[in-house]
């Protein structure tokens, strides 16, 4: 028999194991340091927003810009209004900050400008695309940011926020919008603050990266720290105890005397649990050793006893002038017939036969000759129900239980039965203990 080295050892299974760890912790703490740096810049940018759309609120006439935005006609407060909103977006780090009133959502003409305050990104002397009171926007906008500009002016709540960043046509930005009411109830246009979130995107890209470096780093120090323990402390002494064992099994399979079985104990000095298992095997070798010496001495008792008992079994239920069954083994039979017609599967017939004329001869020629007129009566019994278990239930009655294949004939087989010992003529001129006669009966079980 040869030992078969599995084809992943454990070194490699250990490897993996960590590597498959970093992986997956790293890829866990990366995801959640991003969601949560982003979350928290997130927060930090609405509530600036929040606050300079507060603060440019408190400077809003919204009476007289309502009626700037229906005339189209800048007043003295509408000047006023526009260069303080110029002085924000110098000021604060926010891109734009404008006055529209949404038409629809369609890319094209989809707003009026009533402020447009000059995004700090442009030189301020370019007016190229500035927009002025009255002129329509084209493209200014997303058309989400538009649908929800609309749905906000037929329900206006406070200061909601938009979040585009998925379309490189209107860029990357947070904009946070309020509606303005005039005093008769009418929502006429939305203040609106911009912020690029492109530098927001940028910051948690370094910083994701950042984290994911340290941990890559981490990770490599921590599988190598590992794997290097692993090899000293598990892998070698494993491998040094899974040869020895291996080789005890060799010389076990093939080792028919158990004096010969030798271990070969490792040089494990580990104290640790691999340590404990090579002194567990050693001394588990040596009891498999003795016990298999004890064994084979006990399988040599249990030979000779099994014998002994098969020939007491074998005494206890035959009898001993005609070897067929006894008594004793007629009355377990009938315990097995007693269960099959419990269980409704009975399917019998049982024969009684009684010899004639055994006490004439016992008392008229000795029991010698009773004992050839018992045989001679068995060995025709035995005869003709071959197929039969036959019973001496008493000096001179046999008791015969046909199933299978002896029930199927039993008429046929009875009939011959009677033929032989029914008719004396049959034995004229012979000894009378060779004349062999009895009185037989059937009888075949019904379940109804």
């Amino acid at each position: 028999m040869e030992t078969v080295i599995k084809s992943s050892p454990l070194k490699k299974s250990i490897t993996a194991r960590c590597i498959f760890f970093v992986i997956i912790l790293g890829a866990i703490i990366t995801f959640v340091n991003y969601e949560a740096f982003q979350r928290n810049l997130n927060a930090r940018n609405q509530i600036y927003l929040t606050e300079i759309i507060k603060f440019a609120e408190q400077n809003i006439d919204n009476d007289d810009l309502a009626e700037c935005a229906r005339t189209h006609k800048a007043s003295e407060k509408f000047n006023d209004l526009q260069n303080y909103l110029r002085s924000i977006l110098i000021n604060y780090n926010i891109d734009n900050i404008y006055i529209i009133d949404p038409l629809n959502v369609n890319p094209k003409q989809n707003a009026m400008c009533i402020i447009n305050g000059i995004s700090k990104t442009k030189p301020r002397d370019n007016h190229d695309k500035i927009y002025y009171l009255g002129d329509i926007f084209d493209t200014f906008l997303s058309p989400a940011l538009m649908k929800e500009l609309i749905w906000s002016k037929k329900h206006p709540k406070g200061i909601e926020f938009y979040y585009e960043r998925e379309n490189e046509k209107y860029g990357f930005y947070y904009t946070a919008y309020t509606p303005l009411i005039a005093s008769n109830g009418e929502v006429y246009g939305f203040l609106c603050a911009d912020m690029s979130i492109i530098d927001i995107r940028n910051s948690i890209a370094n910083h994701t990266r950042l984290v994911l470096i340290l941990i890559i780093i981490c990770g490599f120090v921590f599988c190598y720290s590992f794997i290097t323990w692993g090899q000293v402390y598990i892998v070698e002494p494993v491998e040094k105890l899974e040869k020895s064992v291996s080789e005890f099994a060799q010389k076990s399979h093939i080792q028919t005397n158990p004096s010969e079985l030798i271990y070969n104990e490792p040089d494990i000095q580990t104290n640790n649990e691999v340590e404990y298992l090579s002194n567990s095997v050693t001394k588990m070798t040596s009891d498999i050793k003795t016990y298999a010496i004890n064994l084979v001495a006990a399988e040599h008792k249990v030979t000779n006893l099994k014998e002994n008992v098969t020939k007491l079994n074998v005494l206890a239920h035959q009898d001993s002038l005609t070897h067929v069954k006894n008594k004793t083994a007629y009355d377990k039979y009938v315990e097995v017939l007693n269960a099959k017609i419990k269980g409704e599967t009975a399917r019998f017939a049982i024969v009684m036969i009684d010899l004639n004329h055994l006490k004439m001869i016992n008392d008229t020629y000795g029991h010698e000759r009773g004992n050839d007129y018992l045989m001679g009566s068995c060995n025709i019994i035995c005869d003709i129900y071959q197929h039969s278990p036959v019973f001496r239930i008493g000096g001179d009655e046999f008791v015969v239980v046909l199933e299978r294949r002896d029930y199927d004939e039993r008429d046929n087989l009875f009939k011959k039965l009677t033929d032989i010992l029914g008719n004396e003529s049959l034995y004229e001129g012979k000894d009378p203990w060779l004349k062999f006669s009895a009185a037989a009966g059937m009888a075949v079980f019904n379940p109804d």
